[in-house]
This record gives C-alpha cells, sequence and structure tokens, in this order.
C-alpha cells in the first residue's frame, strides 16, 4: 500500500477546505435570482420573499334585507310627521335630501301614524338597526349614482368594519351651534342662492344642486374632524407641522387619499405625490427600475408617520443625534431590506461595507427615485467607487484592464466571503483571466512542482499592485510586480 505522510496529509485537507470555502463564496455573494410574488408569498426559494408589491385586500360585497313593517302602507303625506317632527321636516327644506319624502327611508307610516308613535317597531328607526341594514336603506338611492357609488362601499373596509352611512351622514342635518363665522357666511352665501321648497314641487324647479350640497355641508360629514371619531391617533397629523400636515398649507385631508365610500385612491400611492414633487429626484423616477417594477411611493414612505418622539437622545462626544420629528423620510436601509432580503443577507457575510456599522446607507450609492443602471448615482460602477477609492481611479501607466472596465468583474460591493469585497480568493479569481505560470518566462511549474504552493497561495504576495502601476517590473514590462 502507497504510504503518505503526515504533512501532505494536512495540506490536502486544507486545500479541501479552501476549495469547499471558494465554492460557497461563489453562490453566496451571486444571491437568489426571482422574483417577488406579492406581500408575505414564498419564493422558489422557500424563504419569504418580503414585502413585495403593495396589494389591497379584497372584500366581499356587503348585503342586507331592509326590515320590514307588517300591514303597513305607505301614507304619503309629510304634514302628518311634522305635527311631530317639526324640526326634522325643516331640515329636510334646506338640505340634499329636501325632494325626498319621510317614508323613502323610514318605510310605510300607516301603523305609526295610527298608534300616534306609541307602539314601538311600527316605523323603521335606524337607532335599532343595524349598520348594514342603515346603510342598505341608503342604497335604494345611493347604489349607482355620482354621489356616493354603492358598489365601491359594499366592498370597502368600512363596510366590513361595522360603519354604516348614518355614522357619518346625518339626515336630519343642520349647521351645528359654535360654527366659526367665516363658515357661516360662506353656508349663508350660497344658501342665498337657493329657494327652499318642498317635497310636492317637481324636480324641474329644483335649483343649483351644488350650492344645495355645500349648504348642507355632506349632511355632517365635513373634514377630517369625521373621521376622528374613529381614527383618533390621526388628529396629531393637524396638531402638528409638517409638509403633509391635515388642514395644513398645502391643503391635505384625509380624503386626500382615502376614498370614504370606498378604499384607498390608487392615484395616491404614486400620481398624486408626482403632481408636487415634480423636481429632483422625483424627475426621473418614471424610468427608474423601481416605477418599472411596481414600487409605489407609499410603499417606503409612511403617509401616516409617527408623531411620538423618543424619550432619550444619542449624545456621542463629537455630536448629539437629534431624531427627526416627522420621519416622512424612509429609514434606511430597513426600508429596503424587505424587498431586498438577498442583498441584505451579503451584508452578514465577514467581508462587507460598512453598512450594518452605520458608517454608509443604501442611499449612498443608490438614488431610489432613479438611475442610469440599477438606481445608481453615477453613470458607471466605476465612477461610483471612485468617489471613495481615488486611489485606484488613475490613470496608470501599466493599467489592469478589468479594472479600467468595471469593479464589479472582480469585486461584489454587498459582501463576499473572501477578503476586500472579491467574489473569490486569489488565486482562483485571477485564474478565471490568468492561465498561471505554467510556461512563464520566470518559472515553469511543470517542471518544478515544488513552487506551486508558493505560486498557488496568493497572487498579490508578487502582484501588489492589481489596479495599475507606474513603475514597470524589474522582470517583466507591465506586470504588476511593484510593491
Amino acid at each position: 500500500m502507497r504510504q503518505y505522510s503526515t504533512a501532505k496529509l494536512i495540506s490536502w485537507a486544507a486545500g479541501f477546505v479552501f476549495l469547499s470555502v471558494c465554492l460557497f463564496s461563489t453562490f453566496a455573494c451571486s444571491g437568489p435570482r426571482h422574483f417577488f410574488t406579492g406581500r408575505g408569498e414564498p419564493s422558489r426559494s422557500g424563504r419569504p420573499a418580503g414585502a413585495g408589491f403593495w396589494r389591497e385586500k379584497e372584500y366581499a360585497p356587503v348585503r342586507a334585507a331592509i326590515p320590514t313593517i307588517a300591514k303597513a302602507e305607505y301614507v304619503k303625506d309629510d304634514e302628518l310627521c311634522m305635527v311631530c317632527h317639526e324640526s326634522y321636516v325643516r331640515y329636510h327644506k334646506s338640505n340634499i335630501h329636501r325632494d325626498q319624502s319621510c317614508e323613502a327611508c323610514h318605510g310605510p307610516g300607516s301603523q305609526h301614524v295610527r298608534s300616534r308613535g306609541q307602539e314601538p317597531g311600527t316605523i323603521l328607526s335606524f337607532k335599532k338597526m343595524n349598520p348594514a341594514e342603515r346603510s342598505e336603506a341608503c342604497m335604494k338611492c345611493h347604489e349607482q349614482d355620482s354621489c356616493a357609488p354603492g358598489t365601491k362601499w359594499r366592498t370597502s373596509a368600512h363596510a366590513h368594519a361595522g360603519v354604516s352611512c348614518t355614522d357619518c351622514h346625518k339626515s336630519h342635518y343642520n349647521v351645528p351651534p359654535g360654527t366659526p363665522a367665516t363658515i357661516l357666511a360662506e353656508l349663508k352665501d350660497e344658501a342665498n342662492k337657493i329657494r327652499p321648497v318642498s317635497h310636492q314641487e317637481p324636480k324641474k324647479d329644483a335649483v343649483d344642486m351644488k350650492a344645495i350640497r355645500v349648504a348642507s355641508q355632506a349632511l355632517g360629514a365635513r373634514g377630517p374632524q369625521t373621521c376622528y371619531r374613529c381614527h383618533q391617533q390621526t388628529e396629531e397629523l393637524q396638531r402638528i407641522a409638517h409638509p403633509h400636515q391635515i388642514l395644513g398649507p398645502n391643503g391635505f385631508e384625509c380624503r386626500t387619499c382615502h376614498d370614504p365610500h370606498g378604499n384607498i385612491r390608487p392615484e395616491s400611492r404614486t400620481d398624486l405625490c408626482l403632481e408636487c414633487h415634480k423636481g429632483h429626484p422625483i424627475m426621473p423616477w418614471k424610468s427608474s427600475a423601481h416605477a418599472l417594477h411596481g414600487v409605489a411611493c407609499a410603499d417606503c414612505h409612511n403617509p401616516h408617520p409617527s408623531t411620538e418622539l423618543p424619550n432619550f437622545t444619542t449624545v456621542r462626544h463629537d455630536h448629539v443625534t437629534r431624531p427627526k420629528r416627522l420621519p416622512m423620510a424612509v429609514q434606511d436601509p430597513e426600508a429596503c431590506y424587505p424587498c431586498h432580503q438577498n442583498i441584505s443577507s451579503q451584508f452578514s457575510l465577514p467581508s462587507h461595507h460598512p453598512l450594518p456599522e452605520a458608517k454608509m446607507r443604501c442611499g449612498s450609492c443608490h438614488d431610489a427615485h432613479g438611475g442610469a443602471d440599477r438606481n445608481l448615482k453615477e453613470p458607471t460602477i466605476n465612477l461610483l467607487c471612485y468617489k471613495c477609492h481615488a486611489e485606484k481611479q488613475g490613470p496608470f501607466v501599466y493599467e489592469h484592464p478589468p479594472v479600467s472596465e468595471n469593479c464589479d468583474i472582480c469585486h461584489n460591493p454587498h459582501g463576499t466571503v473572501a477578503n476586500n469585497l472579491l467574489r473569490q480568493p486569489t488565486p482562483f479569481l485571477c485564474l478565471r483571466c490568468h492561465a498561471g505560470h505554467r510556461g512563464s518566462a520566470h518559472t515553469n511549474i511543470d517542471k518544478n512542482r515544488g513552487l506551486r504552493p508558493a505560486l498557488y497561495t496568493d497572487c498579490t504576495q508578487c502582484h501588489a499592485q492589481v489596479h495599475g502601476s507606474d513603475l514597470p517590473s524589474a522582470t517583466r514590462r507591465g506586470s504588476r510586480l511593484q510593491r
């Protein structure tokens, strides 16, 4: 049996381990190749695909049957209702429902009139109906009209949360006491254009409906105060000054982005933002990689930023870090990691740019709003790298062609197993282009096997100036042997 020395066995084991590390670095640095299939859906690799693309939640239509009153018939005389409900009938003569009779919403009232309202259950009371039934009574007229399309309401988040039409709109509405004088003056000017009419008058005598809607203040659903009844946490967005302040100088309201009769307005996710943010850095957005892959502004920027300030402030010897009051800007790199999980994993490898150490961020190299190549801030990768690594730029008398062509040929900027962000350890990286020293001018490995451990350990032991040199080699011109 052939005998092997201990030193040779150790050298073979070390070579096997070294080769395994090289193969791992090759696959680890390449990253998974897949597209995100949706928020939270698994990718082809079996791991979560991250945030992916925003997808609005879909709801089934909400429907209910309006309660009926046994043996009740329509009276068709609102004057009888006015005997007990004078204030309610009077309000109807000046709001948007003035052409509707009382029985159009409350059902046939013969049993209610007969008992003079003493017997319960003889008239439809919105206070006793559940939210779906109350909304269904409104849908009789507002199923397809331009005021509040019922097709949107039935599949809205409000409908599935148990919110009815009458929770925001009040049919018997009048201008409440304490209304500011400026609003009262506006309403008075509009009210002068309205000639009150009774419900018996034909619709051809009706006046401008737009003026009536202004005077009725959308039946009480005017301004964000209606939304604050349920969404109290968003009231801070009106109290604190910022560019997107509710009722602020830019005129933002809840309805700017949200359709109260449906869900989020699709145009508010990107198109509405581009109407105001037309200059830099939004100008190249439409041609950016993010826009081409369906990423919207609201996927990264929180439209409802937290208004709470932390109790502690980071104080160092050289500076004091003060948190932003309203971080509308994204938290880089935390906002990038949910979609770019393969990139985030590379920053955990032994050799990486100091992103985890907070010495730089994704925005140091990439412009999320657009760029010529991979949303880079410079036209080419080399120009971007030279901003920090100016000593590698040259020009050199003896240049290394891959260096002047593309830094990405040898380096993976996000992270690798090999040192110096190399895609593979030397000499495996160098051997992709250089066949080796076999038959070279100063040695021949085929004839002198003892030189193999020395020459195949690390090319940079002799070729120190990999990026280029101004001094010629003592043995071979342009071989960058100078240190």
